[in-house]
């Protein structure tokens, strides 16, 4: 009987196919396009370059067969999709590049009480949802081709939810991001018919105990798997996002979650290495910074991702976010944050704030934010900015995160970002 995965994961032969395939189609797009470049054959095959080094660093991640194409990575619109191309347009064909992804918090209601989360400090009223659509239009008309849209909860706004997938046209993917908790088939075909894309589910453990721990909700492991088989019945693309410690990495855990997550049927596993934010501001031990640890995720890294076993994409931030391949993206590089009372960050766990919509243009905040990551650098600001983050917030007497813009600048005005990332300075699309 035929293995209907080894159509859906790509190795080998397949994977230069289709690389093959897209590079072929980009250039035949954009040749018929040549007003883009000025009527200029140069500028026209230095975007083609541009292009193909860009793709290029997500070349050791596992294609993965979706609803009308293929996802090359989980933070980048599935090919052929127009959210695809106007990504490579606001990346390659706008200067100074346009942010690709915004995560997105609808509201600060939630049910959990993870002992990691990076929001747990912030407080205050969602932003009304008049404000809340009309920011995320702007979002959008500015190129951003991704939203990753969460809570807290978002589900337990479920109205608001909806108005803001349907506020949203097809130039960008949709994503969910969730615990879990109140996705049933009623609410999924809603989740759908408003063009839903993919949900990312949390599970920060494969085993049962531990992960109803680090949530403090009883039964919360089964409530994520039974959510993760759900959306992959109804069609929707499925990540598992989890924080594993460095010890239950070396310890089997990631494999185990790989064989849990193969079981669900999901799309893609999305390590994401703890960060000091939020309830662990400050914290500095175990943040997968060990050169040893981030070698065995490598390791692993590359044995599910040249296979077509069934097993998911694996997508580990430490490597996503190495010098050799995107750095630090937050500040708007290719993506930041806006939390449910309108601050907008340059990443979630990053707990500062440049800025919040309700007080100025979301514009202007963007383009101040922007004006403090005019080079991409290599450092993960979570890490290294935590301590000082956490020390202005005990100065200042501060009751909840992220940092106001006023205490904020003067921390970014003389900060250390650490060494570009050699990626951008090839591709030569950010200017001092």
């Amino acid at each position: 009987m035929p293995d209907p995965d080894k159509d859906r994961f790509l190795a080998g032969a397949g994977l230069f196919s289709l690389y093959l395939r897209i590079a072929l189609h980009v250039a035949g797009r954009y040749l018929l396009r040549p007003d883009r470049f000025g009527y200029s054959p140069a500028a026209f095959l230095r975007f083609l370059v541009r292009a193909l080094r860009l793709l290029l660093v997500f070349r050791d991640n596992k294609p993965v067969r979706v609803p009308g194409g293929w996802k090359i990575d989980l933070y980048l619109p599935a090919y052929p999709s127009r959210a695809f191309f106007s990504a490579l347009e606001s990346k390659l064909l706008v200067s100074p590049p346009l942010p690709l992804t915004v995560v997105f918090s609808t509201t600060k209601a939630c049910s959990y009480k993870c002992a990691h989360c990076y929001q747990r400090k912030d407080s205050g009223e969602d932003l009304p949802e008049e404000l809340l659509l009309k920011t995320a239009r702007e979002m959008q008309d500015l190129g951003v081709a991704m939203f990753d849209i969460e809570g807290g909860e978002p589900l337990l706004r479920l109205p608001r939810l909806l108005d803001l997938l349907r506020a949203l046209d097809d130039r960008s993917e949709l994503w969910l991001n969730t615990t879990g908790a109140g996705l049933n088939p009623e609410i999924i075909a809603q989740l759908k018919a408003a063009r839903l894309f993919g949900v990312m589910i949390s599970i920060h453990s494969p085993d049962t105990a531990t992960h109803d721990a680090l949530t403090g909700i009883p039964g919360s492991f089964e409530t994520a798997c039974a959510a993760a088989r759900a959306c992959r019945k109804a069609g929707l693309v499925t990540a598992v996002n989890s924080v594993l410690s460095e010890q239950e990495i070396t310890g089997g855990r990631l494999a185990q979650l790989m064989d849990l997550t193969r079981e669900l049927d999901a799309d893609f596993v999305q390590l994401i290495h703890p960060k000091p934010a939020g309830m662990w501001l400050g914290r500095r031990e175990n943040m997968q910074r060990d050169p040893a640890v981030i070698a065995y995720i490598r390791r692993l890294h590359r044995q599910y991702n040249t296979s077509t076993d069934g097993h998911p994409c694996l997508v580990s931030q430490v490597l996503e976010e190495a010098p050799g391949r995107l750095g630090c993206t937050s500040g708007a590089v290719d993506r930041f944050y806006l939390n449910a009372c309108g601050e907008v960050q340059p990443c979630e766990f990053l707990n500062l704030s440049f800025g919040n919509v309700r007080e100025e243009p979301f514009k202007a905040i963007l383009e101040r934010m922007r004006s403090y990551f005019r080079v991409p650098c290599s450092d993960w600001l979570c890490c290294t900015q935590s301590a000082e983050i956490d020390r202005l917030f005990h100065e200042h007497n501060l009751a909840r995160t992220p940092l106001p813009w006023a205490v904020t600048k003067t921390l970014v005005e003389k900060w250390d970002r650490g060494a570009p990332t050699p990626l951008y300075k090839k591709l030569g699309i950010y200017k001092k």
